[in-house]
């Protein structure tokens, strides 16, 4: 079966699949979850690090400057914790973050699958929770990894 990458903007395909699944919690309604996640766009709140200098020339810029980096900036996704462990939070669009945690980051819209890659990476890390200020999703490290090893169902 092929998708239009249109049909997945705005999250509300994923979200429905997700709520499917969390209603239903079993594997035939998990995998399209996991297939649709893996052709998404999600938004991944993080904290960007610059050095002292970047960040004395952006304080000091005015409004629509282009500013030049001397050290290139880093991206910091949040992590959160519950009693099951650390997880990547990601969100199917920006409507599912809570307003004052969404105030406390930068908002990055990203594919999943490289969220997916950043947080495999990250060894201290137990999977994904997608959509954790509203209707929660906790996807395991194993069935994030099974995500990548998936084929993109997008025309």
């Amino acid at each position: 079966m092929q998708i239009i990458g249109q049909s997945l903007e705005g999250g509300n395909v994923l979200r429905m699949l997700k709520h499917e699944f969390l209603t239903k919690q079993t594997r035939e309604a998990l995998m399209p979850v996991l297939a649709c996640l893996r052709d998404s766009e999600v938004i991944v709140p993080v904290r960007i690090l610059v050095n002292e200098a970047d960040q004395e020339k952006i304080l000091g810029a005015e409004k629509g400057a282009v500013i030049s980096s001397e050290k290139q900036m880093q991206f910091q996704p949040d992590l959160l914790q519950n009693d099951e462990g650390t997880f990547f939070p990601i969100f199917s669009n920006e409507q599912q973050l809570a307003q004052e945690y969404a105030a406390q980051f930068t908002l990055l819209k990203v594919p999943a699958l490289n969220c997916i890659q950043m947080m495999l990476a990250l060894e201290d890390v137990d999977g994904l929770v997608l959509d954790a200020s509203t209707e929660v999703m906790l996807i395991p490290r194993e069935s994030a990894a099974i995500i990548t090893k998936m084929k993109s169902h997008l025309e």
